[in-house]
């Protein structure tokens, strides 16, 4: 019965755990605001997007993706500048996390995944 104890509030503690770092940290596929970044910050910071298609894609010479546009929560549509150029994935994308910062009416961002 002792070692049972024992067991038990290791066990719950455990349990707590796990469920509160899912809930919190658990990631989400529901839009941010650009309103959150300060316009001359260098701080980069994570942000899910939608893709805006309609504005189409800005292509280097090789046809690598090198800039599109994206809408945030408030429908602010914004110029995505793609700090390495990207290969065409993001253009069935419909909500991608962009890890970047404003720089400017632009956001340049550092990384990109596609969530959705």
């Amino acid at each position: 019965m002792r070692n049972l104890s024992k067991l038990i509030l290791p066990l719950i503690s455990a349990t707590v755990f796990v469920v509160i770092f899912y809930i919190y940290f658990a990631p989400s596929k529901e839009l941010g605001s650009f309103s959150k970044f300060g316009g001359g910050s260098e701080i980069n910071q994570q942000i899910n997007v939608s893709v805006v298609r309609e504005n189409g894609f800005e292509r280097d010479a090789d046809g690598r993706i090198i800039s599109f546009y994206a809408k945030d929560k408030n429908n602010l549509s914004i110029k995505i500048t793609l700090h390495e150029p990207m290969i065409d994935d993001i253009v069935d994308a419909e909500v991608v996390e962009l890890m970047g910062h404003m720089h400017g009416g632009n956001f340049i961002a550092t990384n990109i995944t596609i969530l959705k």
